[in-house]
């Protein structure tokens, strides 16, 4: 039975690419049976669309944690299995959702956590989807840390779509490869923090119109339901009522609005976030969002710096402290 904290309800936060690396939440696959067992549960899912193991890629003792790690084939499937193992640790535990929210490809986990489509379909769709993009869509992203003013200040952007508003003074802008490195020169010129985001693709942008036509088949056989609890989608801040083929495309394609989703989030009363993405990101673009004085909490279970196999023990601490 799921844990009633009497105090603060609780939300799963799912996260998207770029919060992947080698080898991650590898104490907690060790350690944990009823993590293990999802992870091999729906990596056998996966292998029986591709061929491929995920697992043995994630894994890969040749492979050190900080090497790249952005083939689409592995961290599409991976991003979103990982997280529903972890959610199923943590309700194993006692401790369930009254929401879930997704962030990109995160809402595809957020999706299947609620009912909305069954996990093993939901992963093999994204199976297809990563052979899909490969070849098809171009270009990369870019995280900077300022506020829209930078276009002002870096023309080069203009060439960029806007992909994500995370919180005040934090953006996500996606575009061609050669667009990207110009204005990296630029932002550097201009003493603008920023990042390269570790993915193959340009996503949240124009450049993924190039398989819009294409993208519908990916869902060939997957049943999409009205999910069993409260779904809040990073597309517009809504709960998601009922899911579509047209939805998930806007997930995809659109910006990433976490900004505005937190504002949203705000108005229904504080909550405790429990941010099940391999890199505990969610967890800080919540805490730059809420506004002083704020009830709500934000804990993320898994981070690249270790102490993964601590996970679940993270989440029950949380809610305990959240009653």
């Amino acid at each position: 039975m799921a844990r009633d904290t009497g105090g603060l309800p609780i939300v799963f936060m799912f996260s998207g690419q770029g919060s992947q690396y080698h080898h991650m939440a590898s104490d907690l696959f060790e350690t944990n049976p009823v993590f293990r067992s999802a992870l091999l549960r729906y990596d056998a899912a996966v292998s029986e669309e591709s061929g491929e193991s995920v697992l043995d890629r994630v894994f890969d003792p040749a492979r050190r944690k900080t090497d790249a790690f952005t083939d689409t084939r592995f961290t599409h499937p991976a991003i979103v299995m990982f997280q529903l193992a972890l959610a199923e640790a943590v309700r194993a535990a006692g401790i369930d959702a009254q929401y879930v929210l997704g962030a990109s490809l995160g809402e595809y986990a957020a999706a299947a956590w609620a009912g909305a489509v069954e996990p093993t379909q939901c992963l093999r769709l994204l199976a297809r989807q990563a052979a899909l993009l490969r070849g098809a869509v171009s270009g990369g992203m870019l995280a900077v840390l300022a506020d829209t003013t930078v276009f002002d200040d870096v023309p080069t952007l203009h060439g960029t779509d806007v992909a994500a508003r995370n919180y005040p003074g934090h953006l996500v802008v996606s575009g061609t490869t050669d667009v990207l490195e110009r204005a990296a020169t630029q932002l550097r010129a201009a003493d603008v923090l920023h990042q390269r985001v570790p993915v193959e693709h340009g996503f949240h942008s124009y450049l993924m119109d190039e398989v819009r036509e294409r993208f519908r088949d990916c869902f060939e056989g997957v049943e999409l339901t009205a999910p069993g609890i409260p779904w809040v989608s990073c597309v517009d801040g809504r709960v998601v009522e009922r899911p579509t083929v047209g939805h998930f495309w806007r997930v995809g394609r659109g910006p990433i609005e976490f900004q505005d989703t937190m504002r949203i989030m705000q108005g229904r009363g504080d909550f405790l976030y429990l941010d099940l993405g391999p890199s505990g990101t969610l967890q800080g673009f919540v805490r730059n969002n809420l506004p002083h004085g704020s009830r709500s909490r934000a804990v993320g279970l898994l981070s690249p710096f270790g102490g993964g196999g601590d996970a679940v023990a993270k989440a029950r601490a949380a809610a305990d402290a959240a009653a």
